[in-house]
């Protein structure tokens, strides 16, 4: 018996969790519940919905749980053979902080429930002399020149992240490394030393205490990082960037002329939680229009102003124009427009934009249609992922030349569909922005590094138009006097219907790192905005 409930306190540690279908069983059988039998020092029982609803698959309780003998066993790991006279089943040297002794369960870490049993208060991690030199006496990871490990656990199992010595000593945050009042870093990287080490390393209840050896610029210099920033910078792998949360976006067609969003002028003017609200609204939908705004230029500069700055562009800043070609721009024009994104040519895109009609008379028409772009791209997406694929790798030329005096265009060739991670996942989460304007597209590559490409982009580009110009995308409204329009360029195509008459609209546009931000600020607040990247 006891043999089996080592064997069994064994499995549950392999396999990081124990299932509901063996904590049955032991309870059925009178063996030892789950509370009873020792395991990984991780939160088993604080599963996600996502593992419970997996632990529900028929199967699922026994497949994943291994027996001792079959964990790796490599010839340069030792084994603790003997324990407390007795023989035991062998495990790794790295995971000889783990007890395996049936019938108790070993307490969480006193430093953090992130980390392993044997981390302790106070508690000074021992250096090795070399490489080779990486395990205690008690079989912990020690610290040298390859740098500081740390295990992480999480409900998946266990991270071990090895910390490097430089990659620390230019992420400590304390007072002297980063101005208290400008946020921004005191010293230059690069003064300090390839080689930098500690000298000392203690786990403390808050964080990792490392005191550094002559670091190229002082000594004795004390960092502390906290164990959560660490489990935040080690889980991620540097290159990728998460894709956004999908409450952030929510996916719409014509459909949202029965919801639109919108939020009372006053309520914008009068207080932050009213431009939370409305930053909110844009960011999830894309767009928002404001209720009840004064039907006057200067109001709306106003308005648009509570969010950030007016970018300043060819056209100027804030605009206040009528149809009589002043520039030389089909949007100057009483011609209809195409749904499209505006400044395709700039390297940074106009990130919103808001119209506000302040009148129309002697006519009509001029309906305005939106179009989520990024519900067209999802669709692409799934109905042709190679079409989708086309459009996010093939690069094309952008450019507004209509002016004297201006010929712009981008730095650098952009494709249609911009990714966050150039070889990140295809899914819709990983779409950043749309560049679709017809009028403004320059000469498609016939070739991309060395293979034809042409046809296929033009066979893409074919696809997601009639994906574009589909009923079911085309949300048709008619602007109003007195209700301002503000939108994500980077997302939401804009057109419009001809129309007949004169009329008057006025708006400008706002960078897209100036809206984020005031969204960031005023719906996460500054301490949980700054945290995603200090």
């Amino acid at each position: 018996m006891a043999t089996m409930m080592n064997m069994r306190a064994i499995r549950s540690f392999q396999g990081r969790r124990i299932t509901p279908a063996v904590i049955k069983r032991f309870a059925s059988t009178g063996e030892p519940s789950s509370a009873e039998i020792d395991h990984h020092p991780s939160r088993i029982f604080d599963s996600t919905a996502e593992e419970q609803e997996l632990d529900r698959r028929p199967g699922r309780g026994d497949e994943n749980l291994r027996y001792a003998h079959d964990l790796p066993r490599a010839e340069k790991w030792p084994y603790n053979r003997k324990r407390e006279g007795r023989q035991v089943n062998p495990l790794p040297r790295e995971y000889r902080h783990i007890s395996v002794k049936p019938g108790t369960r070993p307490p969480d870490s006193p430093v953090h429930p992130l980390l392993g049993e044997g981390y302790e208060v106070g508690g000074h991690l021992k250096r090795g002399i070399s490489p080779e030199d990486k395990f205690d006496d008690e079989g912990r990871r020690t610290w040298g020149e390859w740098g500081i490990p740390v295990y992480i656990y999480t409900s998946k199992g266990d991270k071990l992240f090895n910390m490097p010595n430089l990659w620390l000593r230019d992420h400590c945050r304390c007072n002297k490394c980063v101005n208290p009042d400008t946020l921004q870093r005191s010293f230059d990287t690069f003064e300090l030393s390839p080689q930098v080490m500690p000298k000392e390393v203690v786990t403390e209840p808050e964080g990792l205490r490392v005191t550094w050896d002559y670091d190229g610029i002082s000594s004795d210099h004390v960092s502390l990082y906290p164990w959560e920033w660490i489990k935040k910078r080690s889980i991620r792998s540097g290159g990728q960037v998460r894709a956004p949360k999908i409450p952030d976006h929510a996916l719409w067609s014509e459909r949202i002329k029965y919801m639109e969003p919108s939020v009372p002028y006053d309520e914008i003017m009068a207080s932050e939680d009213g431009v939370a609200e409305w930053t909110a609204l844009i960011r999830k939908y894309g767009f928002c229009y404001v209720d009840d705004c004064p039907v006057s230029p200067e109001k709306t500069k106003e308005l648009i102003e509570r969010i950030a700055f007016i970018r300043e562009t060819h056209y100027g800043g804030f605009y206040d124009f009528t149809s009589d070609l002043t520039m030389k721009d089909t949007a100057y024009t009483d011609l209809a427009l195409s749904p499209h994104t505006d400044t395709t040519y700039f390297t940074d895109p106009a990130g919103l934009q808001m119209f506000h009609l302040l009148s129309h008379t002697e006519g009509s028409g001029g309906e305005t249609v939106l179009i989520d772009g990024f519900n067209a791209a999802n669709r692409l997406l799934k109905e042709s992922p190679r079409d989708y694929k086309i459009l996010a790798t093939t690069p094309v030329v952008w450019h507004a030349s209509g002016n004297p005096g201006i010929t712009i265009t981008p730095s650098r060739r952009f494709p249609v569909l911009n990714l966050k991670v150039e070889d990140g996942p295809d899914t819709i989460f990983n779409l950043l922005q749309i560049r679709w304007n017809n009028a403004d597209r320059g000469w498609v590559p016939a070739f991309n590094n060395h293979i034809p490409v042409a046809d296929r982009w033009y066979k893409a580009a074919r696809k997601f138009d009639e994906i574009l110009k589909s009923e079911s995308m085309q949300y048709w409204t008619q602007l109003k006097p007195g209700r301002p329009l503000i939108f994500d360029n980077w997302r939401v195509l804009h057109g419009r219907s001809q129309f007949t008459g004169k009329r008057r609209m006025c708006g400008a546009y706002i960078n897209r790192d100036d809206f984020i931000s005031r969204w960031r600020n005023t719906v996460l607040g500054r301490e949980k905005a700054m945290r995603q990247f200090l």
